[in-house]
């Protein structure tokens, strides 16, 4: 969201004050934010009363903190805009903070709103419970975030708190990252001016109007001078609202198109200039030699990270390319240009471009897929399960991968058009994905009551190491009716884990869950949850659960598919990416058993 004009005032009339936690909250719905996640806690039980009190803002309660944020990370991803969670002083904040640093690593916009101890006790340093030590500093655990914010509002006074709440919450949106409000438990009643929420917020970020232009103009021209150009797609253009900007000039300069691990599904695969996924040596053959064919790539929103560039293999040189970047652009590293927001930039070439000037450039046509050599298995497989599952997915699905398996299989098939792909492919963390797949739904139900986009189906592929982590949420997906298709890879353990190391080392092993009982131990009615749980152990299995009517439309509740895949069997870009670590990685994995596809090169990164 970066137009003002897509705010509305939150409430009917404006007093000439209302009480802090009011203004906070009115602020909240202005921009764009209709479901609050968190966890209660006693210094943000007042704070959480002025929920109520702002028309169609609501109240989504989680099982704990860490997936509150996870929650609030995947409603932000699938509405492109914030999330929103509340926790209270030191046990609360800390619980979120792994999530938290996954949304500062990979840019998604979450508002931590923290309820603190009163004035009086942060002063003379009481013991107060939820502290540490015998003169506790009530602040350390607003210390401990730091690194992991990009604006914070302490809030010491009523005296300027509407003004600090509406900076950190601009900020939020400018430079697309988690933003952090600490509110004392007695600033909560207090009464603020309320003028300000007749303006609503602009969060649009700063920008030099001739930087632009003379970055819009220095990048064509050197467009111009190329023969064979090409666009690399990257997930930071969804993360500062510009893709519809880039659709607009991908669709007006038919130059071919490539997209990374984090940004599938961002452009139509069935774009008539899409190539494929490059991401260096674990690329799909064809791919990258196309890529390097190319004399200039215009890179847009980079997060050029290890598993997000196969490891570092997708290299190009830098005298060859062009970097829009979120608030810069750098070209061929001789020009450097600041000031310049991604969504300005792109909307300034577009109005620029001379289509008469244009390099026309062949597409690269891509080599069939190799056939593995199993696929004649009837039970199923890495090479197999990525293709079925994506052939079931319809356009507006939303789909969450998580860290494993899971992340580097699905990018591999074909989506739908018009299919939103997630996973936390730079920060990794095993877990994120089923409490963030519960965000998403509560975003998607949302958006399908306001008419702002098709209802679609949140799908979530998981592991059965990953799904230990946050399972809890589940339980909350059943009370609050969510309907994800949950698609449980049940492996045995941490395959990730094991084709990098220790592969049949009882570390990777995890406690074996019989999951035909999770719906009914959350309170799911039982003939119901017979109905929402399918096991498949084959090929055959599993293509006729996927036909099921409630499988394919989902209602009042999840629908849980068991996949159950051999412990050392895994997707080969997994194995490719692994791969790249070096050849002691390849020998490891290949006396384990693991299938490596030969490499271009024998170096690695790793050491």
């Amino acid at each position: 969201m970066s137009s003002t004009s897509e705010q509305s005032n939150g409430t009917n009339g404006h007093a000439e004050t209302v009480p802090l936690g009011r203004y906070l909250w009115t602020r909240i719905k202005q921009i764009g934010i209709s479901r609050v996640f968190g966890v209660p806690g006693d210094f943000n039980l007042t704070l959480l009363d002025h929920v109520y009190d702002v028309d169609r803002l609501e109240w989504v309660g989680n099982t704990n903190e860490l997936n509150a944020a996870y929650a609030a990370d995947g409603y932000s991803r699938v509405k492109h805009g914030a999330g929103c969670l509340v926790t209270t002083h030191g046990v609360g904040e800390l619980s979120a903070l792994n999530a938290i640093a996954g949304s500062m690593t990979e840019q998604v916009k979450v508002i931590h709103i923290v309820g603190q101890t009163s004035r009086r006790m942060q002063e003379n340093k009481m013991m107060i419970h939820h502290s540490i030590g015998f003169e506790p500093d009530h602040q350390m655990f607003n210390k401990a975030s730091t690194a992991f914010r990009v604006a914070a509002a302490e809030l010491q006074s009523e005296k300027g708190a509407p003004e600090e709440i509406d900076r950190v919450l601009r900020e939020c949106f400018v430079k697309s990252g988690p933003v952090y409000i600490f509110v004392p438990i007695d600033l909560v009643d207090l009464p603020v001016p309320s003028t300000a929420l007749k303006t609503p917020l602009s969060l649009s970020p700063p920008q030099d109007k001739k930087a632009v232009e003379a970055a819009a103009e220095a990048t064509l021209e050197a467009i111009y001078a190329s023969k064979n150009p090409a666009f690399l797609v990257d997930c930071l253009v969804d993360r500062h609202d510009s893709i519809d900007e880039l659709k607009t000039l991908l669709d007006k300069v038919p130059f071919p198109i490539y997209s990374t691990n984090m940004s599938k599904g961002l452009i139509d695969e069935s774009h008539p200039n899409y190539v494929g996924l490059s991401n260096g040596i674990p690329s799909r053959i064809g791919v990258s030699a196309g890529i390097k064919a190319s004399d200039l790539v215009i890179n847009f929103g980079l997060l050029p990270s290890d598993t997000n560039s196969g490891g570092f293999t997708r290299s190009i040189p830098r005298d060859r390319s062009i970097d829009l970047n979120p608030h810069t652009v750098n070209i061929k590293g001789d020009k450097i240009f600041s000031d310049t927001p991604l969504k300005a930039i792109i909307q300034s070439i577009i109005e620029k471009v001379d289509k008469s000037r244009l390099p026309s450039v062949k597409k690269p046509s891509l080599p069939e897929r190799p056939l593995e050599d199993d696929q004649d298995a009837t039970h199923i497989t890495q090479s197999w399960i990525w293709h079925q599952l994506a052939s079931f997915l319809e356009p507006h699905d939303v789909v969450l991968g998580e860290t494993g398996t899971a992340a580097f299989g699905m990018p591999d098939a074909t989506y739908p058009d018009s299919t939103q792909w997630h996973t936390q492919t730079y920060y990794g963390s095993i877990g994120f994905a089923t409490p963030a797949a519960f965000g998403a739904d509560v975003a998607l139900a949302e958006m399908a009551a306001a008419s702002s986009r098709p209802r679609g189906r949140t799908v979530l592929v998981t592991g059965d190491g990953s799904l230990m982590l946050t399972v809890q949420e589940i339980g909350n997906m059943v009370k609050q009716k969510a309907s994800p298709v949950i698609f449980l890879i049940n492996n045995a353990g941490y395959t990730i884990e094991r084709v990098i190391h220790g592969a049949k080392q009882s570390y990777n092993d995890i406690v074996p869950f019989d999951y035909s009982k999770m719906l009914p131990f959350f309170n799911m009615p039982d003939e119901q949850a017979k109905a929402s749980f399918h096991r498949a152990e084959t090929k055959k299995e599993l293509e006729e659960i996927l036909k099921l009517d409630r499988v394919k439309k989902p209602d009042g509740g999840p629908q849980i598919v068991e996949i159950i895949m051999d412990a050392m069997d895994v997707p080969w870009r997994l194995a490719t990416q692994i791969a790249t670590r070096g050849p002691e990685a390849v020998k490891e994995m290949k006396e384990a058993g693991f299938k490596v596809r030969e490499m271009e090169h024998g170096a690695g990164f790793w050491s």
